[in-house]
């Protein structure tokens, strides 16, 4: 309840993660791919997503923070993007239908707790393609909000192998590229 309230509370003014640009990594990722359908979780205003649909990508965003979609919205009807836009709870992820080819995480996964962490890659494992690639900027600390380098790979190790992960040069944040395995059993 206090996660809800604080982030809802930074939305009132620019919470200091907005910089209203999509991440150059994630520019370099969609750039020269072919697009698909992506997930932007914790999609905040809707920087990336709006990117992602203006490079042809069928997008959805989730936010728990209601201003932070209304917020999203307009920048998606202002740049003439089409965004299916939601507030919905991580990892409930209720109303998302799968599959997906591409999810993006700026800062979500590293502010959820140990339970919630499980459940976000089950989440993901039924959302996501086999193939898929899962792009994650985490904080690398052992505080809060934070979640250290083998420690994601060790969550994820059950349905994601590790493509990429490039650790900041004061080792505080990493961004990851997994790949969604094909389960045993599971039609390509």
């Amino acid at each position: 309840m206090l996660r809800r309230l604080f982030f809802a509370l930074r939305y009132l003014g620019r919470p200091r993660w907005d910089t209203g640009r999509p991440p150059p990594e994630v520019v370099a990722y969609a750039t020269g791919r072919p697009a698909g359908r992506a997930l932007d979780i914790g999609c905040g205003t809707g920087a990336s997503a709006v990117f992602l649909a203006g490079a042809g990508w069928k997008v959805t965003g989730i936010d728990f923070v209601p201003l932070a979609i209304t917020r999203a919205r307009r920048r998606a009807r202002t740049a003439g993007a089409e965004v299916d836009f939601r507030v919905g709870s991580v990892p409930e992820f209720v109303g998302i239908r799968g599959p997906f080819d591409l999810a993006l995480d700026v800062g979500c996964l590293h502010t959820l707790g140990g339970a919630a962490r499980q459940g976000y890659r089950a989440a993901l494992a039924r959302l996501l393609a086999p193939g898929a690639a899962l792009l994650i900027f985490a904080f690398t600390s052992t505080q809060v909000p934070g979640i250290p380098p083998g420690e994601l790979e060790r969550l994820l190790a059950r349905d994601f192998r590790l493509s990429e992960r490039c650790i900041d040069e004061d080792g505080h944040a990493a961004w990851y590229t997994f790949i969604r395995e094909v389960s045993p059993g599971e039609k390509v």
